[in-house]
C-alpha cells in the first residue's frame, strides 16, 4: 500500500509539520525549519500519533532499524540516522536534511515506503497481537517505557495496550 502524507499540528513550536502513514500506521514525522538560514527539516520515527490519525507502529526498535535501512536504500548511510530519546523516555530515529519543502515532503514519502518494505511483521495484524487504542493512552501516561501504568482499583495498563490486574 502506498504511503500517504498528512499535515500535522501536533507540535505548536513547529512552523510546518507532516506525518507519513503506511499500512495503517503512522511511521514518520517531518518538521520543517531553517537552520543557519538554509531551508531544511528533520524526519523522525513517530512515537505518538496525531489526534484521529492511525496509531504509531509500536515496535520502536524495528521502526528505527527500518529507517536506517530505508535511508541506505535511498542513497544515504545508516550512520546518518541518529537515535534519540524523547522526554517520555521513548527511543526514536532522526535524520536532518537540507532542501525545499517539496523535496523534504518527497523524501518523507519515499522513506516511509522503503520502511514499510523492511518492517518485519505485517502491520495489518498489529491490532490482533494486543496493540489497541489503549496503547496511545499508555504512551501518554508511562514514566518508564515498558513498565505497566497503574490506572485505578488494582488495574494496570501494559506496554502492549492490554489491561490486567
Amino acid at each position: 500500500m502506498p504511503a500517504t502524507i498528512h499535515q500535522s499540528t501536533k507540535f505548536a513550536y513547529a512552523r510546518e509539520q507532516y506525518f507519513a502513514v503506511a499500512s495503517g500506521h503512522t511511521l514518520l514525522r517531518l518538521t520543517l525549519g531553517a537552520s543557519g538560514g538554509q531551508p531544511g527539516g528533520a524526519i523522525k520515527t513517530a512515537t505518538a500519533s496525531d489526534l484521529g490519525a492511525p496509531p504509531v507502529f509500536r515496535d520502536r526498535g524495528a521502526l528505527t532499524n527500518a529507517m536506517r535501512r530505508g535511508v541506505q536504500d535511498l542513497g544515504g548511510k545508516a550512520q546518518d540516522v541518529s537515535i534519540e530519546v524523547d522526554a517520555k523516555g521513548r527511543q526514536f530515529g532522526e535524520i536532518a536534511l537540507a532542501g525545499s519543502r517539496e523535496q523534504l515532503i518527497e523524501a518523507l514519502h519515499l522513506l516511509a515506503e522503503q520502511m514499510e518494505i523492511h518492517l518485519c511483521r505485517p502491520m495489518d495484524g498489529a491490532h490482533d497481537s494486543g496493540y489497541s487504542d489503549l496503547r496511545g493512552l499508555y504512551d501518554d501516561l508511562c514514566h518508564t517505557d515498558g513498565e505497566p501504568v497503574y490506572l485505578s482499583d488494582g488495574v494496570y495498563l501494559g506496554a502492549d495496550g492490554r489491561l490486567f490486574e
